[in-house]
């Protein structure tokens, strides 16, 4: 008789460990926007993030590289970086509602807004500015300089929570110098310091007063303490080949870098040590990246073929692709929009 209640309780306990587990490893609600940026057909899509089901699709600017969500609002926006403009894209519709020109030239690039939602910071790519854009008039009120050098690329941006503490990544080629990383302060719209960090930076994370910076052309990621009148150098973890985005996890262990390369494949670099594993990816090569709220799932784009790749974080393993909606193979930009009311992991 013990015996066999023994053995009933360890069935059951099995049994609801795999429905625990099983909960646990469900893709959470919300919304997946993301950019495709063939040339003559370029678009952006909303895609359920939970089954990969299409929610609408709407052409844009020529060649869309990030997008965004910003809080509190019903509009997404895209930079069309060969357009020189961001669309503002209606929630509901999916539609595009107006476009914003950013300047001849810009080519807005990663962009990000400050955490109430009242600015967009877009690095304009083909300049050393990054552009502020109001989200309330849906207009680029002002080009804050981000290099010293005139001849600089400023390919991403970070914004703090404060609202103040602008870092920007300025690449140097061909001839321009080596890339920097620089620190805005977005009241004066002054540069506060610009250091050298390597041959083509290409974001830029910071938590608190750490920077993590994906260096492009020397397949690195660098860590400074950005907290001083200049940054300090921390460490170096690799980040072979090609590295880009950065997302950091919630309990701040794991940076996670989408990588350029071919074949498609991303990095997990812990934080402690600096050591780095990595997950091969069904594609050519990758896009960006973004995680859901609580850092379980990175959701990255993949180029050709064009599919969103779902990734549990935890166990590091594929979990799903999803196709984009109308077959094209360029994805690029990804933005994560948890369901209305829950809170987001990142700004």
């Amino acid at each position: 008789m013990k015996r066999s209640f023994w053995l009933c309780s360890a069935v059951l306990a099995a049994l609801l460990g795999a429905v625990a587990d099983s909960h646990q490893t469900r893709v959470p609600d919300g919304t997946l926007w993301v950019t495709e940026r063939t040339p003559a057909n370029s678009t952006v899509a909303a895609i359920d993030a939970a089954t990969g089901e299409p929610r609408g699709i709407t052409a844009v600017g020529a060649a869309p590289i990030g997008i965004t969500a910003p809080r509190g609002l019903d509009k997404v926006y895209s930079a069309d970086e060969n357009a020189h403009q961001l669309s503002v894209i209606d929630k509901e519709s999916v539609t595009v509602l107006t476009t914003i020109p950013m300047g001849p030239g810009s080519r807005p690039h990663h962009l990000m807004a400050s955490v109430n939602g009242r600015y967009i910071y877009v690095a304009e790519y083909g300049t050393n500015t990054v552009g502020v854009v109001d989200t309330q008039l849906d207009l680029n009120i002002v080009d804050l300089t981000a290099s010293f050098n005139p001849a600089g690329k400023t390919h991403a941006v970070w914004i703090a929570p404060n609202g103040i503490d602008l870092f920007a990544v300025n690449q140097g080629f061909p001839t321009a110098g080596p890339g920097t990383l620089s620190k805005l302060n977005t009241k004066t719209g002054e540069i506060v310091w610009e250091a050298a960090v390597g041959n083509q930076p290409s974001e830029v994370l910071v938590d608190r007063t750490t920077a993590y910076v994906s260096i492009r052309n020397e397949h690195a990621i660098r860590v400074y303490d950005v907290s001083g009148d200049a940054p300090l150098f921390l460490g170096e973890a690799e980040a072979e080949p090609l590295p880009d985005t950065l997302s950091l996890t919630n309990d701040k262990r794991t940076v996670i870098v989408g990588l350029r390369g071919t074949p498609a494949r991303m990095a997990f670099i812990d934080t402690a040590t600096l050591t780095t594993t990595y997950l091969l990816l069904p594609g050519a090569t990758t896009g960006h990246q973004w995680l859901s709220s609580n850092s379980r799932f990175t959701f990255i784009a993949l180029e050709s073929p064009g599919r969103i790749a779902v990734v549990d974080n935890r166990t590091r393993t594929l979990v799903t692709t999803y196709a984009y909606p109308n077959g094209m193979p360029r994805l690029h930009g990804v933005f994560y929009e948890p369901p209305r009311g829950e809170n987001r992991n990142n700004p």
